[in-house]
């Protein structure tokens, strides 16, 4: 089964993960002298790598000094990370060069970047015209700038041509002047996805030329706004960008040989009802839900439970070890603020022949999997894959039991707790946590097929110094 790693990487950038090493004086995040980047980049790696995912997909990407909607990202850091992955776990990692989704200061990129077996081609589904975009539906293929001309094959570049067969797109044509699709429309008209100006979905199409077997992947990172005015949060921008993305002929048409994957930062809360009634319901009939409850289990009303469905966290000043939400939430995980909730919104969706396996959230606060209660609430996931938490100091949150926030010394661990070697370091990160998931792949010969995969190197710890 082929492995994806999801991700939002609050404002990734070079300067972030290769460049930064002085303080912006914003929550403590950073000290002075301290090498910021290097610390955030092995935090980065050490998670979008430990379980061998075949996809890696990361959402909020800033987009350097271009503008144009659907130009290129000038901002160097997703090729930067390409050339850490290839130098530092696999050679044949290849990247979709990204473009830029939205308008003005909400314009950023999607990052999907791929092992590129000998039977895994990328297709598409829209071409690239040249220079720096925007991508087309139908140009003439051309080549990609310098900036990302070995964004598939590193030393040199090769030609490989898309396969026939079953596949849908681009046949015949160089795999690497091909390029993902960031303009939809629907009976004629622009689909706008919660507003002029918002933020649009990134669909990048594959092909596994020994299964004959077509993929979709569609990332999204939908507008933040939850404020639905005197309707409510059923008519938030944010809900009803990701009704509009689920309504998609790309999203829901899935062929006989095609499976697709839905994978964002909605911007909906998991937990509120009238808006995953309204945002989640192109998707009910026929995908599988990633983050869920299982067994039919209703939606846990509040903490400890809900902490096992939640993906996103406090900022620095406002997170703490306390117990008052219990494991694996304690006081870092976020629940309602002025914008709405923002406790569980990253999911995925997976329809077309496939199985979802493996489902976790990655937590690096706490390490994943949730297994330091049992047995844990009735009808929520715990999560399967290993990941290892990013503190430095193992007593900072102390996991199972959270530390007593009425005790004489919370304030002190508190302080050790926000440390930037401890939480401020995965809040520097992100303020999300990451999902991961496996889903069904039907060629017996590629690297991704359902083979056991042998565990990971417990000598990659999550922190590389």
């Amino acid at each position: 089964m082929p492995r994806m790693v999801f991700w939002n990487v609050q404002s990734f950038s070079e300067d972030k993960f290769f460049v930064r090493k002085r303080k912006r004086k914003r929550d403590d995040e950073e000290e002075w002298g301290t090498n910021a980047a290097q610390n955030y980049l092995d935090a980065l790696f050490n998670t979008i790598t430990a379980n061998r995912p075949d996809f890696i997909v990361i959402v909020e990407a800033r987009p350097g000094r271009h503008t144009g909607r659907g130009t290129l990202l000038r901002d160097a850091g997703s090729m930067r990370l390409l050339g850490y992955l290839r130098m530092h776990d696999d050679p044949q990692w290849a990247l979709i060069p990204p473009v830029i989704s939205g308008r003005g200061n909400a314009g950023e990129g999607v990052l999907v970047y791929f092992r590129r077996t000998p039977t895994l081609y990328f297709t598409g589904p829209w071409r690239w015209p040249g220079g720096y975009g925007p991508a087309t539906r139908n140009s003439a293929p051309h080549v990609y700038p310098p900036e990302y001309r070995r964004a598939f094959t590193a030393p040199t570049v090769d030609n490989r041509t898309v396969p026939a067969g079953n596949n849908r797109y681009n046949v015949g044509l160089v795999e690497r002047q091909l390029a993902g699709q960031w303009r939809y429309s629907a009976a004629g008209a622009r689909v706008r996805f919660g507003g002029t100006g918002k933020r649009y979905p990134f669909r990048t199409t594959f092909y596994d030329s020994t299964a004959a077997r077509n993929y979709a992947i569609v990332a999204c990172h939908t507008t933040p706004s939850q404020e639905g005015g005197a309707a409510g949060v059923a008519a938030a921008p944010s809900t009803l960008a990701t009704a509009a993305i689920g309504n998609l002929a790309e999203v829901q048409n899935v062929h006989a040989n095609e499976t697709v994957v839905v994978a964002g930062d909605f911007n909906v809360s998991l937990f509120d009802a009238a808006a995953t009634g309204v945002a989640y319901a192109p998707f009910a009939a026929a995908f599988t839900k990633v983050v869920d409850t299982t067994g039919g289990a209703a939606m846990p009303a509040g903490y400890p439970a809900r902490g096992y469905l939640s993906t996103h966290i406090k900022p620095i000043h406002t997170a703490d070890p306390g117990d008052t939400d219990g494991y694996p939430a304690f006081g870092y995980m976020s629940g309602v603020d002025q914008y709405g909730q923002y406790d569980s919104i990253d999911n995925a969706f997976v329809r077309g022949g496939a199985a979802v396996n493996n489902a976790t959230i990655a937590n690096i606060v706490s390490g994943a999997p949730y297994n330091g209660v049992h047995p844990p609430p009735g009808g929520v996931p715990p999560g399967v894959l290993p990941y290892n938490s990013v503190l430095a100091s193992p007593v900072a949150l102390n996991v199972p039991n959270g530390y007593n926030p009425n005790g004489m010394t919370f304030d002190d661990e508190t302080d050790l707790f926000r440390d930037i070697d401890n939480y401020a370091l995965a809040y520097g990160v992100s303020d999300h946590l990451p999902l991961v998931f496996d889903f069904l792949w039907l060629s017996p010969n590629s690297r991704s097929s359902c083979a056991p995969r042998p565990p990971p190197d417990p000598s990659r710890s999550t922190r590389r110094r």
